[in-house]
């Protein structure tokens, strides 16, 4: 009886071992066969996909295409294992329009390109004669000949060059950081930043000056005047003063009464008259 039972254990465990042999063959046959065909598959198209949540053309589906061309040459029929997906992506997101890119591939042959584009929100134009674009993470980005972005301008007393290729980023600017001392075109991005955050102020002002004591003077669409809101510190409290300004001084008195609107001063706003009549 004891023998019988060993014997039939024994079998068991074989059946078992051979059972998972069998699986284990399988499965390389399997691996091997999906490498193969992986090899021979080629790349039936290149889908681009732009995520793009912002109403500008610095770069499309096209450009995208022919910054492919350039480097890599037609992509669509080739074996997909002899693209480099990696060194691919590298080049997109090397693009000074391209905030960030992914590439990657299916099983099917479809190379997937998905990328966002960079979304500036001021044009500066230094004391240098460069002009460049700065978005909304601090990048520099170059003009472009085919789009021009309608975002304010900054300009005047701008001595930081377009080498510099990023701002450093204060994410807290109303915080007290006495190891922050923003460079000139720092304050310009903060001021932008604000503006682009607040619908009516991102409208309302076209043009940011910085003037020879480096203060930030803004001018608006609406309104013949220069504001002077000094430097880019305690933001929300001077566009709150300048807001009800408008709202219970311009609206009554006229928008053109005053030639400059000081926002410098804490807790008030001094207001300059214009001359008429040389008087």
């Amino acid at each position: 009886m004891l023998k019988k039972l060993s014997s039939k254990f024994q079998w068991r465990q074989i059946l078992r071992v051979t059972l998972l042999c069998l699986v284990f063959i399988a499965f390389i046959i399997s691996v091997s066969f999906t490498e193969k065909k992986q090899e021979e598959m080629l790349c039936t198209e290149v889908n681009i996909t732009m995520k793009n949540p912002f109403d500008h053309d610095f770069i499309d589906r096209d450009d995208v295409l022919q910054l492919i061309n350039n480097k890599f040459g037609m992509l669509k029929g080739k074996p997909m294992h002899s693209i480099n997906i990696s060194l691919l992506e590298n080049i997109i997101n090397n693009n000074p329009f391209v905030s960030h890119a992914e590439v990657f591939s299916t099983i099917d042959g479809r190379l997937n390109i998905e990328l966002i584009p960079r979304n500036p929100i001021v044009r500066v134009m230094n004391s240098f004669n460069e002009s460049f674009y700065i978005d909304e993470e601090g990048m520099f980005m170059p003009l472009s000949e085919k789009y021009s972005a309608l975002v304010p301008v900054a300009n005047g007393f701008i001595t930081d060059k377009e080498v510099l290729r990023k701002v450093r980023v204060n994410e807290n600017p109303e915080a007290v950081d006495t190891s922050f001392h923003p460079l000139t075109i720092e304050k310009v991005f903060m001021l932008a930043r604000y503006l682009k955050k607040h619908e009516f102020w991102n409208s309302q002002i076209q043009q940011v000056f910085v003037n020879a004591d480096g203060d930030l003077e803004l001018i608006p669409r609406v309104g013949n005047h220069t504001i002077v809101l000094g430097d880019e510190k305690e933001m929300d409290e001077k566009f709150n003063k300048l807001f009800i300004f408008y709202n219970e001084g311009l609206n009554t008195q006229g928008w053109n009464k005053y030639s400059t609107i000081n926002l410098k001063y804490k807790d008030q706003i001094v207001c300059t008259k214009k001359i008429m009549n040389g008087k």
